[in-house]
C-alpha cells in the first residue's frame, strides 16, 4: 500500500459511527512506522467528541493507530463512538 492510497480513507467507530475521511497521518522516523491519523471529522462527530461544533472549517482529530480494529476498504476503530472521547485529540 501507498502512502497516497490512506487518503480518504474512511473512518469509523465500532459501532459503525462514520467518523470521517483520513487525511493525514504521522510517521514515527526512528522506527519507520506510521503512529497517528490526522482525520477530517464529521460535523456531530466533532461536537460529540469535543463538546463543540466547528465554526468555519471542518474539524480534525489525530487518533493513535493502536485504535485500529480492521483496515481493509474502511478503517474500523476498536471503540464505539462514546468510548472515542479523549481517545481523539483536537487539533
Amino acid at each position: 500500500m501507498l502512502g497516497s492510497d490512506l487518503g480518504n480513507v474512511v473512518v469509523y467507530s465500532r459501532d459503525m459511527v462514520k467518523l470521517g475521511k483520513v487525511k493525514d497521518f504521522e510517521i514515527e522516523p526512528a522506527e519507520m512506522k506510521v503512529t497517528s491519523l490526522i482525520v477530517k471529522l464529521e460535523d456531530p462527530v466533532a461536537e460529540a467528541l469535543f463538546g463543540k461544533r466547528p465554526k468555519l472549517r471542518s474539524a480534525k482529530g489525530k487518533t493513535s493507530t493502536s485504535l485500529i480494529d480492521t483496515f481493509k476498504d474502511a478503517i474500523v476503530l476498536k471503540e464505539p463512538l462514546k468510548g472515542l472521547k479523549g481517545s481523539i485529540q483536537s487539533l
